[in-house]
């Protein structure tokens, strides 16, 4: 104890100068914008890097199982392009999909999965890929076994993006074949699980059924994968079912995914802004 308080009286002048520098420093980055961009952007770069050198030597010890995993995707990708009539397959995994009903046209850039949480209420994860690859603020991210995120933050390297065990994110989905669709919500609580709301109480729903994406947003395709059905029950305010989804996607060990991307995104939400602003076209 004498030890410290001999350090602070000697040193005493040094310390309320570094405190007070703190303090400003605080100030300035919390009640500055452009201050606070410049730190968010360094941050997101600085651990960009760290948590990329960190997976790489989680992936090391874990080579095995991934190349397993890799080697099934591909074998799935090559049996799509054959039933498409492509026989050669030298280029690789798609680069354009083309979803006739919609109208819409998707770029897919392969990515890695370098920081990802799931014990939190608002979990995020972190790629590396960015700006200079082609990513941008609202591009979707999927994997090998469904809808993983929505890209919220990019750099130059690096992307950040919401998961979807995140309570503040809201995917559109539906029933495979069906014509119902709803909304994806995660409660917080168990990551293997999310819940479809909005489907009315008559529709057949089963154990088993498959939930994918209904292709009527501008961030994901039609018929993207997302779980199967684990139960269901009836809201007792909405009327409507509450259907659990058990997701196919384990995020606990997810390390390879895809960033997709709405060449005409920009188009449909620029119509969409006008029709919201001005509904009636006959009054300008």
């Amino acid at each position: 104890m004498y030890f410290i308080i001999n350090l602070i009286r000697k040193n005493g002048y040094f310390l309320f100068f570094l405190c007070l520098q703190i303090i400003a420093s605080i100030l300035i980055f919390r009640y500055n914008v452009y201050h606070e961009v410049v730190l968010g952007k360094a941050s997101t770069n600085i651990g960009g890097a760290i948590d990329q050198h960190t997976s790489k030597i989680s992936r090391f010890f874990n080579l095995p199982t991934h190349n397993r995993a890799l080697q099934e995707e591909n074998a799935i990708l090559r049996e799509r392009l054959y039933a498409l009539g492509v026989k050669d397959a030298k280029t690789g995994v798609f680069q354009r999909l083309d979803s006739v009903q919609y109208h819409q046209t998707y770029s897919f850039i392969p990515t890695d999965v370098i920081n990802n949480t799931i014990v939190h209420s608002h979990n995020f994860l972190t790629i590396n890929r960015g700006k200079n690859d082609g990513v941008q603020v609202g591009d979707g991210i999927i994997s090998q076994n469904g809808v993983v995120g929505i890209v919220t933050r990019v750099t130059d390297h690096y992307a950040r993006a919401l998961s979807i065990l995140n309570t503040n994110t809201k995917i559109n989905a539906r029933l495979k074949g069906s014509e119902y669709f709803g909304t994806m919500v995660w409660d917080g609580k168990d990551p293997r699980y999310t819940y479809l709301t909005e489907i009315p109480k008559y529709v057949d729903v089963k154990v088993g059924d498959t939930i994918e994406t209904d292709g009527k947003s501008p961030v994901f395709p039609e018929g993207i994968l997302i779980g199967s059905v684990a139960s269901k029950t009836i809201d007792n305010v909405s009327g409507d079912l509450n259907i659990k989804i058990k997701l196919k996607e384990n995020f606990a060990n997810i390390k390879y995914a895809y960033v997709v991307t709405n060449l005409q995104r920009n188009e449909i939400i620029e119509v969409e802004k006008d029709q919201t602003a001005n509904p009636n076209p006959n009054v300008q």
